[in-house]
């Protein structure tokens, strides 16, 4: 289950360094980690990808918070990341906020508005990647992708494996475009792309 591996217990302990959080998620991905042992391979990779997500978003400042809704939403995109990665984080704060997950298998303004943080592998039914990218900065929403060239087409964060490792690249200038920054803590792990191009 996810609450038995490390990267979950990495989560309930809030005081720990974000380089410890995400080596730990880093070293999920190496073969003969105990959770591929057992066969739990996309278990494993989906919480992975949930504990970058969380971390991403605890060291994030974004312009405003919206007095309707205080919380630290995510959406991710259905069939990208199971549900169960996100087990218990209801009862979790980042920054002091409430954590709220919901998931979109298609583009609605109405229900991505409020959105803290937007996970996604492929453009969703209803809009481009560029008009997804547009509504994001719009919306001072992260943009977060495992889809190749992600980074240097606009997006804010790109996940992608380097030597059986989770890395991720990050595009300074669209996240300035959105109003958002990251902490030097994250910018110092990360690889830094700028926009060289758009979604096709």
């Amino acid at each position: 289950m996810f609450k038995s591996n490390p990267i979950a217990r990495a989560l309930r302990k809030p005081g720990r360094r974000l380089l410890t959080a995400l080596g730990v998620a880093a070293l999920s991905l190496a073969p003969g980690h105990s959770s591929f042992a057992q066969g739990a391979k996309t278990e494993s990779l989906d919480a992975v990808h949930a504990a970058f997500l969380f971390n991403f978003a605890k060291f994030t400042t974004w312009p405003a918070v919206n007095d309707l809704d205080t919380s630290i939403k995510f959406c991710i995109q259905s069939d990208t990341i199971g549900q169960e990665a996100f087990s218990g984080w209801g009862k979790k704060r980042i920054q002091n906020r409430p954590v709220r997950v919901a998931f979109f298998s298609s583009f609605t303004a109405s229900e991505l508005q409020n959105c803290s943080v937007m996970f996604l592998s492929a453009a969703p039914g209803g809009a481009s990647l560029n008009e997804l990218r547009d509504f994001a900065t719009t919306h001072n929403t992260l943009l977060v992708s495992d889809l190749s060239g992600f980074g240097s087409n606009g997006g804010h964060i790109e996940l992608y494996e380097a030597n059986r490792r989770l890395r991720f690249r990050v595009n300074l200038g669209a996240l300035e475009k959105a109003r958002l920054s990251l902490g030097a803590g994250v910018l110092n792990l990360a690889e830094i792309v700028t926009t060289t191009g758009e979604f096709k």
